[in-house]
């Protein structure tokens, strides 16, 4: 009965946890924008009539949307590109600043922009010594572009976790590659949860095959 009751209990809290964070970020965010649509507005000098504090939320959102835009379109010349770097050289010469802002911008760019490079599979590789194992994507074929290296080796990206957008390139041979039965995108969460989230369904086909 009490083992019971506790699976009960830890089924409860998976359940309810994710609904809790999303609810929690909601009610913070819907507090946020008011206060950001208020500091806007104390900024311009103008006050806030009282017809207006009902929909400040509402404006808040929608201002800080258009901000978030209009930074996007600022950074998508070359005006802006060119600021926004010497923004982040400034910010690099702050040493705790920096390591925050890197690691945020890191991970930032992994979840929203698109990677140049689509990569065909995912993999395990015997790395970084026997009887270990890193998950890679394959990336391409050597063929005979990296001479004096032998055909039959594959430019593989061992990605870092949580950030995959950081990582290695090594070329290995293709006979020790591991495919595995998963998707790209099911890899990526595995490598963004620090291992936690394992994929569902398929696993690692023992046997070997070209790329």
């Amino acid at each position: 009965m009490i083992r019971r009751l506790e699976r009960y209990f830890i089924t409860g809290i998976v359940v309810l946890l994710p609904l809790a964070v999303v609810l929690y970020l909601g009610v913070w965010i819907w507090n946020a924008s008011d206060v950001f649509f208020l500091s806007l507005l104390r900024l311009l000098g103008v006050e806030t009539p009282e017809w207006l504090k009902p929909l400040l939320p509402v404006l808040g959102l929608l201002s800080t949307a258009a901000l978030i835009l209009m930074v996007g379109m600022l950074a998508g010349h070359w005006a802006g590109r060119q600021l926004l770097a010497a923004f982040d050289q400034l910010v690099n010469l702050v040493p705790l600043v920096r390591d925050v802002y890197n690691a945020v911008k890191q991970i930032s760019t992994s979840f929203f922009t698109r990677p140049e490079v689509h990569f065909s599979r995912a993999a395990l590789v015997e790395y970084p010594r026997r009887g270990s194992y890193a998950l890679c994507f394959v990336v391409q074929r050597v063929e005979d572009r990296l001479k004096p290296l032998p055909p039959g080796h594959t430019v593989v990206v061992v990605p870092t976790s949580p950030v995959p957008a950081s990582g290695f390139v090594i070329v290995v041979p293709e006979e020790d590659l591991i495919p595995l039965d998963i998707k790209v995108e099911d890899a990526l969460r595995f490598i963004v949860s620090a291992g936690f989230l394992l994929p569902g369904n398929g696993g690692a086909s023992l046997g070997r095959h070209e790329t």
